[in-house]
This record gives structure tokens, sequence and C-alpha cells, in this order.
């Protein structure tokens, strides 16, 4: 098997190190390595690459937004190696049929992919009998597609089945709806924070939690979005429930302010809060409370963007910003490099069984992100490779850039350059 030394590569720690892969692996770190060919990675920051535990590739179905090629190729430009895709496409993948759909759609992905199951009502035996999955979701409250599980009874008899990674977007259907009636005549994009209001949102992780501390159950919580879920979630890990968490991009860096600028470019569920929501989410990170980064990358193109409130679907695109947004943190002191590892590399490995990912070891996947901490630069939809081509972080100016994106030891993206003739592989998972 031939062999490719990266020279000259800086490691979190400061370590000035060569990293040897062969066969998709890491085969040796060390100084003054050899191989049958060489990289020189000319002192660049080197991290695991990037573990985007909820994105929306859209297909099948969507492919009018997104498809796996277009999501994959802004996945690796930003500095992404493995993803795992939710399960509300069209058709909804909620059995074996349209999962090996999903499945053979997805050889065409850049970077390593996942997927979850959709839960229902009564899907309890495809659930039991999923092939390789990374865990199932349970839409408490409505979102983009069809899925709904609201009942605490139906949620209760889910939980009962053993050896799942529970995964839940938590808003209460019973209070949107309710206020969806209330505010029916509105055409006004910043009433999405208030028809999902944050009691939605509390309501829900609480019930979430006692159920799921009922059934001894692992649950993994979704784009949390206000500090009082915090407190619930802080509280339920200090009474060592199995419960873990995400927040992502989008409830860190925008608050309800963003509506008067972009409109329903931003409506999202859950939706956007306040600034005292996005501090806490912030101190929730340092704390270890939040246990991980996950985009909820959900592309609508902007002629779906442009309509009536009423009419406009959900959804940011964020699985290309993700890192560059949060290098900019970290060259700010408001993160360590440290911390933005583990969260966005180490702990979803860990919470997903993924096998051999999230570190830079020896006998680990050769998944590597090559960063360059002081590069300055803008964000420019021009280079957005997803296929709805909007951000609402245009014209940010950030310091920290993938430079390059390897994929089980292949260079797939290369200082601007995508070579999608490679392709990833589909994610294994270990036991619960």
């Amino acid at each position: 098997m031939s062999s490719t030394n990266l020279k000259n590569c800086q490691l979190a720690n400061g370590e000035k190190t060569d990293i040897l892969i062969a066969d998709g692996k890491i085969q040796d770190i060390g100084p003054t390595l050899s191989g049958d060919k060489a990289i020189d990675i000319g002192g660049k920051l080197v991290i695991p690459g990037v573990i985007d535990a909820h994105v929306h590739f859209r297909e099948p179905g969507g492919e009018k937004k997104e498809d796996w090629t277009s999501g994959s190729q802004a996945a690796a430009t930003g500095g992404v190696t493995s993803v795992i895709d939710m399960p509300n496409n069209n058709p909804a993948i909620i059995n074996k049929k349209t999962l090996g759909l999903k499945r053979d759609l997805a050889q065409k992905s850049l970077v390593n992919y996942g997927f979850y199951l959709g839960a229902t009502k009564n899907n309890h035996d495809e659930i039991k009998t999923a092939p390789n999955i990374a865990g199932v979701k349970i839409y408490v409250g409505s979102s983009t597609g069809d899925l709904l599980v609201d009942q605490d009874e139906d949620i209760a008899k889910l939980f009962s089945i053993p050896d799942i990674q529970w995964v839940i977007h938590a808003e209460d259907e019973k209070i949107i709806t309710s206020n969806a009636k209330k505010m029916a005549d509105v055409d006004n994009p910043a009433i999405h924070s208030e028809i999902r209001e944050r009691k939605a949102a509390i309501k829900a992780v609480k019930r979430i939690i006692k159920l799921a501390s009922q059934a001894g159950a692992r649950v993994h919580i979704c784009h949390i979005s206000t500090k009082e879920e915090i407190e619930l979630i802080k509280k339920a890990k200090e009474n060592k429930l199995n419960i873990t968490c995400e927040v992502s991009p989008h409830h860190l860096f925008l608050n309800r302010r963003a509506y008067k600028k972009f409109g329903n470019l931003v409506k999202v569920n859950p939706p956007l809060r306040e600034i005292e929501d996005n501090e806490a989410l912030w101190q929730a990170i340092n704390d270890g409370i939040i246990d991980i980064i996950a985009t909820d990358h959900a592309p609508h193109v902007l002629d779906e963007k442009w309509q009536d409130y009423n009419k406009v679907p959900s959804g940011i695109p964020e699985v290309q910003t993700s890192l560059p947004l949060m290098m900019n943190e970290v060259s700010q002191k408001n993160i360590s490099l440290e911390k933005l590892i583990q969260i966005m590399c180490q702990q979803p490995a860990e919470i997903f069984k993924l096998k051999n990912k999230g570190q830079i070891m020896e006998g680990y996947d050769a998944d590597l992100t090559v960063i360059d901490q002081v590069m300055i630069k803008t964000i420019n939809k021009s280079e957005l490779k997803s296929k709805c081509s909007w951000s609402p972080y245009e014209g940010w100016e950030l310091k920290g850039w993938p430079i390059m994106t390897f994929v089980n030891g292949n260079l797939v993206y290369n200082n601007g350059k995508i070579n999608d003739q490679l392709k990833g592989r589909e994610l294994n998972y270990g036991k619960i």
C-alpha cells in the first residue's frame, strides 16, 4: 500500500510533527517520517476532521435545495469530514426500504456519511431491525416534513426499545399550534419567535428528560436555544441521566435582532432567541454542559425564502461556515482551541460511537483538517458550495480558515479546489 507523509504539521498542543497516512489510516505520528509521497503542510494547524452530526442534505426529494454532491462539497470546503443526515426527506426515512434508497444516493458524497431513521408511532419493528444507523430522530414538535410524535405515551413506547441513540427535536406542538392560530393573519417574520416561543422548547425538554429518566433511555437533544434548557440539561447530567445536547451556530451568533435585516431568511426551528440566550449558550459550551456543535444545515433556495411568512420553509445553510465561525472565536479567545476540537470532533465521535474518528492517533482514520489560523477572509456567496447559494453570515470577516480537508487519507479539498472524484465512506458505529 502506498503512503503519504504530511510534513511540518502543528498539532493543537503546539507540537510540530509529521503524520504518516496509509490505507486511509494514521500509521505514525512523529518527527522526520517518510512515505511514498509527501505533502508539506507548512507549519499549519492540523485538527481531527470536523464531524457534523446534524445536516439535511435533502436527497431524496429535495434536490432543488441540495443533494449529496453539493452538500458534501460544502462540508469538505468547510473542513467537515463526516456528516449524519436527518430523516425528514421525501419519502421520509422511516423503514429499511427508504433507508436503502438514501444509502444508495449518499454514495456520491465526498465526505463520510451516516443516517438517522425517523420515528413514527408505529414503526417500532423497523427501528429494531434498521441496519447501521447513528440513531433514531423523534420530532416532538413539527418541522420541515411530516414526521411528528408528540404524545408522551407514544414517546415512552419508543424509549422502551433498548440500545438506541434517540435524537430529539424538542418543541411542544400544542403550544406552537395554539400560537399559530392566534397569529394566523400576521405576515411578519419576527412572529416566528413568538409562535414557537421559548416556553415550547422548555416544556418539551422537561418532558423528554422525564420520559428518558423513567425509561433509562440514551437521549441527545438537538439545537437547544434558551438559557432555561441549559439549566434543565445541567440538572439532568448532575443526576447522571444519559442526556447529551447540541447547539447550532445560528443560536450562538444570531438573535431576534436579525429579523430586521434578514426577514424570512433566518426563519428556523427552533427560532432565534434573545441576546441573553446567546451569552448563556456560549457559557454552557465553556462549562461543558453543551456537548457538541451541530449545524442543522438546512438549505432552501431564495425563491422559497422570499415568500410570505406562512409559506416560507424553516432552515439556514451552515455546514461550510461553522468551522470558520468557531475558529474566529478561538482567535478572539472566546473559546479555546482544545474546546473547539472537543465539541466539533472528539465528542460527536464519542456520543454517536463512531469508530476511529475524532482524534489524531495512530490507527485512527485519516480524517484531518488543515487550518490557516492567521488567514483573514470574508464570507462570500460566490464561494459557497450549497445549492441555495446564500448565508446570513455573508460579509462577515473571519480569522482562521480550513485550507485542506483529508477524508480517509484522501485530499478532497485543497486551497479552494475540490477533487470530486474522491468519495467518502459510510460511517460505522460501536455498540451502545
